[in-house]
C-alpha cells in the first residue's frame, strides 16, 4: 500500500511539474517611437458619432483607442480638447446626439428609433476655446476636416466661408490671436509645441461624404490635381512631406467604400409596400408612363432628369435611398410614390460608381504616399467587406446592420466603440507589421455597441 502511495504522489509531482507555463508576452515598439504620438483625421479620429461630437465619444474614438493601446509601447496617455461631460453633443446644425430612445411616428406606432437627447445641442463648445498651451493635444481629429484643408489658413478663421468650427475650438490661433486675421494652419497646430515621432493619418473621407450624403447634389467632391488647399494629392503630399522631413514615422489609411454603410444602405430600393388600394391608385398614375405596381414589395419611384419626359422612373436594384428621407413622409404623405424621392434622397448606380471611382482614385494617392514616405498602410476596405457580411469575433456576431449590427453609431456614418476598436486594430495589424513592433491587439468587446434603453 506504501508503494502505491508513494507512486500517486510521484505522478501528482510529475503532471504537476509538466503543467505548461503561460507564455510571456512580448512588448515592444520594433523600430518605431511612439513616445509622441499624434493621430491626425476627421470625425473618426475625433470620436465623433450618434451625429454629434461629445466626451464620451472622445474618449472612445479611433484616435483614443489606438492611442492607449499603444501605451504599452510607450506612447503617452492621450491629451484632447475635451468637451464637456454634459455630453449632449454638437453637431454641425447646433444639434445633441442621437440615442435610442422611443418615437410614435405619423400612424401612430411607437417603435425604438434614433431620437435627439436634448432639445439643442452644446453649443458653447464652438464659441468657447480648448486650447491649451500647457497640455499639447494628441488627437488631431477635426469633424469635417477634408485632405484639402490641411494646408488651409482659411479653415480657422469665422468669417470665411471654409470655416469649421470643430477646428476653430482647438486652434492655437483661438487663444494667442483673436481677431488678428493671421489664421493658423491645420500643421501649424500638429507641429505646435514640438514634432511628434509617430503620426496616424486617416483622412479623405470627408473629401467625398459630403457629395454623398446629399444624394450627389451638393458639395463636389475634392478634385484629384492642384496646388495645397485645392486638390488632394498634392495636399496630401504636402503633409506627408512635412512629415518625414523631420523622421517622423507614420501609419496611414485608405478610404472605404461608403456607400455600403448603413446611411446608404439601411433603406432598401423596393421598400415601398402596397396592398391592392394603393397599388391600383399608383398604376392609375404611372401606368401612362409605362410602370406598375404590384400588392407587396415595390420599388420607390425617384426624380431622374434623364428618365424620360417626366424625370421620373423607379428605383434600380443597387441604388441607395439614403437614411435621411423623412420616413414620416413615405408613411403619410406618398413621398417616394405618388411624389417621387427628390435627388438629395438618391444615389443613383451612376452616382454610386462615379464615387467609388473617385475613392479608388484617393486610394492609388495614398498608397503611392505609404510607399514614398516609408508609412504603415492600413487597407480598411476588407474590413468593411468583412463587417457586410458579418464576422464573429470572440463568438459575437459584428455587423454593418443598422442599430443590431453593433459596429456602427446611430448616425449609420461613423463607427461606435466597437467598430472604433475594430478599426483600431487593423492599424496595430499595420504597424506591427511594418516596424517589426510588437503591440498586442485590442479586445473589441470590452467597448460598448449601441445601448438599448
Amino acid at each position: 500500500m506504501k508503494k502505491i502511495f508513494y507512486l500517486k504522489l510521484l505522478l501528482i509531482g510529475f503532471l504537476v511539474a509538466c503543467k505548461p507555463k503561460e507564455p510571456t508576452r512580448t512588448l515592444s515598439a520594433g523600430s518605431a517611437d511612439f513616445t509622441r504620438f499624434v493621430s491626425v483625421g476627421d470625425g473618426h479620429t475625433a470620436g465623433y458619432m450618434d451625429d454629434a461630437l461629445f466626451s464620451f465619444g472622445q474618449e472612445n474614438s479611433l484616435g483614443t483607442i489606438l492611442q492607449r493601446q499603444l501605451t504599452v509601447v510607450g506612447a503617452q496617455e492621450p491629451v484632447l480638447p475635451w468637451m464637456g461631460i454634459s455630453n449632449v453633443g454638437i453637431n454641425w446644425s447646433g444639434q445633441s446626439r442621437f440615442k435610442l430612445g422611443y418615437k410614435t411616428d405619423c400612424q401612430g406606432n411607437t417603435s425604438l428609433s434614433p431620437v435627439r437627447i436634448n432639445a439643442s445641442g452644446e453649443l458653447e463648445a464652438l464659441i468657447t476655446s480648448a486650447y491649451n498651451p500647457y497640455a499639447k493635444f494628441t488627437n488631431f481629429g477635426v469633424p469635417g476636416l477634408r485632405t484639402i484643408d490641411l494646408a488651409s489658413t482659411l479653415l480657422g478663421d469665422p468669417n470665411n466661408v471654409n470655416y469649421n468650427p470643430f477646428f476653430g475650438r482647438i486652434s492655437l490661433n483661438q487663444l494667442t490671436a483673436p481677431g488678428s486675421g493671421s489664421w493658423s494652419s491645420f500643421q501649424e497646430n500638429v507641429f505646435d509645441g514640438g514634432f511628434p515621432t509617430f503620426c496616424s493619418i486617416y483622412i479623405g473621407i470627408e473629401d467625398v461624404l459630403p457629395f454623398a450624403k446629399n444624394g450627389a447634389a451638393l458639395h463636389p467632391m475634392s478634385p484629384i490635381a492642384g496646388p495645397p488647399g485645392l486638390g488632394f494629392e498634392q495636399s496630401l503630399g504636402q503633409f506627408c512631406e512635412q512629415i518625414s522631413a523631420q523622421n517622423i514615422k507614420g501609419v496611414i489609411a485608405t478610404i472605404p467604400d461608403l456607400t455600403s454603410w448603413p446611411f446608404f444602405t439601411t433603406i432598401p430600393y423596393n421598400g415601398l409596400n402596397l396592398d391592392d388600394e394603393k397599388a391600383a391608385s399608383l398604376n392609375q398614375i404611372y401606368n401612362p408612363l409605362g410602370y406598375s405596381f404590384n400588392v407587396g414589395e415595390n420599388a420607390f419611384m425617384i426624380e431622374d432628369p434623364n428618365a424620360g419626359m417626366f424625370g421620373v422612373r423607379p428605383a434600380q436594384p443597387g441604388e441607395r435611398i439614403l437614411l435621411s428621407v423623412p420616413l414620416d413622409s413615405v408613411k403619410c404623405n406618398q413621398m417616394g410614390s405618388v411624389f417621387p424621392f427628390r435627388n438629395e434622397f438618391v444615389l443613383t448606380l451612376a452616382e454610386i460608381s462615379e464615387i467609388q471611382t473617385r475613392i479608388n482614385e484617393f486610394n492609388a494617392i495614398i498608397r503611392e504616399k505609404a510607399a514614398t514616405y516609408g508609412f504603415a498602410l492600413v487597407e480598411t476596405q476588407p474590413l468593411y467587406a468583412k463587417l457586410q457580411s458579418g464576422v464573429a469575433f470572440n463568438g459575437v456576431l459584428l455587423s454593418t446592420k443598422f442599430v443590431s449590427g453593433g459596429t456602427f453609431s446611430l448616425d449609420g456614418i461613423h463607427l461606435n466603440p466597437r467598430g472604433n476598436a475594430l478599426l483600431a486594430n487593423e492599424f496595430i495589424k499595420a504597424i506591427n507589421q511594418k516596424f517589426n513592433a510588437k503591440v498586442p491587439l485590442i479586445n473589441v468587446l470590452q467597448y460598448n455597441s449601441i445601448l438599448f434603453p
